[in-house]
C-alpha cells in the first residue's frame, strides 16, 4: 500500500477529492503525515505545507504534486526539494504564469488543465494518484 498525504488550505474540509479514483488504487490517503515514506500533494495554500514536508524529509518523500499553489508573497524563495515534482494548474486565472514560476524554482513537469481555474483538485485527482502512486491501479 502506498501512502499519500493531502495537504489542504487551512479551514478546508478534510475529504477525499475523488473517492472512486482513490478506491481504484492501493493508496492510503492521509491528511497528516505519520512519518512513513509517502507521496505528498498540496492544493492551493496547502502546497506550501506539502513543499515544506518534502524539503524537510527528502529520504521519505519521493514525489510531490502542487495543485494550483500560489506564488509566495514578498519574493519568498521556496526550499529546495529532491522529490520528483509535478505542477498541475488550470489554464485560467494566471495558472500558466504560476506554473512557470514554480518550475523555475523546483524543476519538475508542468501539466495544464485547459479552460479551468484554480478549483481543479477533484478533476485532476486521478492524475495526482497516478503520479504519486504509480503501478498501484487495482485490477
Amino acid at each position: 500500500m502506498r501512502g499519500v498525504v493531502l495537504c489542504l488550505p487551512a479551514g478546508a474540509p478534510l475529504v477525499d477529492p475523488a473517492p472512486e479514483a482513490t478506491a481504484a488504487r492501493d493508496v492510503e490517503l492521509a491528511f497528516e503525515w505519520d512519518g512513513s515514506p509517502c507521496g505528498v500533494v498540496g492544493w492551493a495554500d496547502g502546497g506550501m505545507t506539502a513543499l515544506g514536508l518534502a524539503a524537510a524529509h527528502p529520504d521519505l518523500v519521493d514525489r510531490l504534486v502542487l495543485v494550483s499553489t500560489p506564488v509566495p508573497e514578498h519574493g519568498l524563495e521556496p526550499p529546495a526539494v529532491n522529490a520528483k515534482t509535478l505542477l498541475l494548474y488550470g489554464s485560467r486565472d494566471g495558472g500558466n504564469a504560476r506554473a512557470a514560476w514554480w518550475k523555475s524554482k523546483l524543476g519538475g513537469r508542468i501539466e495544464m488543465a485547459p479552460g479551468v481555474g484554480d478549483d481543479i483538485l477533484a478533476a485532476v485527482w486521478p492524475r495526482v494518484l497516478s503520479y504519486l502512486a504509480p503501478r498501484t491501479l487495482r485490477k
